[in-house]
């Protein structure tokens, strides 16, 4: 492939004519470069026949290179973006509304093509808009429809609840900071992100002063934690306030450690809020399939990140878009280790990685094979456990893509469970 020289022209010195004698196709085929401001795009049809780059100020001349396209008058427009964080929206909805095809070109196809192309190991914006236009040609494209408006409100949902957790995890992170330097005994005996434990630390602040108002302090806890709190639990909250190693804070260390809490406590409530919010709204019956087995939350990410899940032929191709399928890397007698591809988003790889945790907690057969494959792999000091937990959420997505169908989650489908009780009962005799 020669892709010629890279140099382009702005829009408002395209001569529409020199387009027309050079492209003779149907269809006018555009690989599009998008970023902040400066935009190209690499022109073509389907006979393979090319016209060059043109260039174009966003969003200031963006209208202008559409018409300039609409101008041309080709019965089909096919416009080649990557999904480039949110850059590439403008232009794909003005697409839309002017009827051109969008499609689709995973990034990582135009980093890999990019010495093919001319044996030259580099990037810039117009060898791009050139490398997608002929990518596009091999087919490696994927038509981008637009986002149902149910999707795009659940993505919007996710995406609020996502950067409230990471906020509260920072606040989290911060406050044990100040706790293990004015209350490192607290950090032991109760998590820091308990809502009671939040309260006292926002109302009263350090140690010291849940001595000196003992009474308030009891009396708050217990209408906080309800009857689910124990008597015993806030005993052991007083006797490490009562004999605690902690540095005397100032008055402004305090007033910094009550404002962490209740910024931490607050940010606590509007995580309940917008849960709550994803489960009142959400209609689609594949989310609340979903959702009875994984939560909420991870269901609605699930369908955000990934799609739907019926959408993909089989349980192997739902796999691969979480990025778990395995990549060999091997050569004459060289047999390197197999790794997960890791193409898929990694917000929902992070999000089923949480939920097989949770199934081998709450799962005896995901349990006894996790254990069974960490014995296999040299036992609880030298397994790699995440090993095992991989092999499980491959296992785990195998079910929940037949879930999405209609049929009940069983367990009892993804192993050999004659074999599993064989091996559980051969652990156990030996450890007697």
């Amino acid at each position: 492939m020669k892709l010629g020289n890279y140099s382009s022209v702005h829009v408002n010195s395209v001569d529409q004519k020199e387009i027309d004698s050079q492209l003779r196709g149907d269809t006018l085929i555009m690989g599009l470069d998008v970023a902040k401001k400066k935009e190209y795009a690499a022109l073509g049809d389907e006979t393979g026949e090319k016209f060059g780059v043109v260039r174009w100020n966003h969003p200031r001349e963006t209208t202008e290179f559409a018409d300039l396209v609409d101008k041309l008058n080709y019965s089909q427009v096919q416009m080649v973006v990557e999904p480039t964080g949110t850059y590439a929206d403008p232009l794909r909805y003005l697409a839309y509304g002017r009827g051109w095809e969008v499609w689709r070109m995973a990034s990582k196809r135009v980093s890999d093509a990019k010495e093919i192309a001319d044996g030259v190991p580099s990037i810039h914006d117009p060898k791009a808009a050139h490398l997608l236009l002929w990518l596009h040609s091999q087919g490696l494209a994927n038509r981008w429809p637009p986002e149902k408006k149910s999707r795009r409100r659940v993505k919007t949902l996710t995406q609020q609840l996502a950067h409230l957790q990471g906020e509260w995890q920072r606040h989290l992170g911060y406050l044990e900071a100040g706790m293990a330097r004015y209350w490192p005994e607290i950090i032991q005996a109760w998590e820091l992100k308990r809502a009671t434990l939040l309260g006292i630390l926002k109302n009263f602040g350090g140690p010291r002063k849940l001595v000196e108002n003992e009474t308030e302090v009891r009396a708050y806890m217990k209408k906080k934690g309800g009857p689910q709190l124990s008597k015993e639990r806030i005993d052991e909250v007083m006797e490490a306030a009562q004999d605690s190693l902690g540095v005397a804070p100032l008055r402004s260390e305090l007033e910094s450690l009550k404002s962490l809490a209740g910024r931490a406590d607050r940010l606590r409530g509007e995580i309940k809020d917008v849960k709550r919010t994803i489960k009142d709204s959400i209609k689609q019956e594949e989310i609340l399939r979903l959702a009875d087995e994984v939560g909420t939350p991870t269901s609605a990410l699930f369908w955000e990140k990934i799609g739907p899940f019926q959408s993909y032929n089989s349980a192997n191709e739902l796999i691969k878009a979480f990025g778990l399928n395995l990549k060999e890397d091997s050569s004459g007698k060289h047999n390197g280790p197999l790794h997960i591809t890791k193409r898929g988003p990694s917000e929902a790889r992070s999000a089923l990685y949480l939920a097989t945790w949770r199934k081998i907690n709450s799962d005896p057969l995901f349990q006894a094979w996790h254990r069974n494959k960490v014995a296999r792999d040299g036992g609880e000091e030298n397994a790699n456990k995440n090993v095992s937990v991989v092999a499980l959420m491959r296992k785990y997505l195998k079910g929940l893509w037949h879930l999405t169908r209609g049929k009940q989650f069983d367990s009892t489908l993804l192993f050999d469970v004659d074999k599993l009780k064989g091996q559980n009962s051969m652990i156990a005799a030996s450890t007697n």
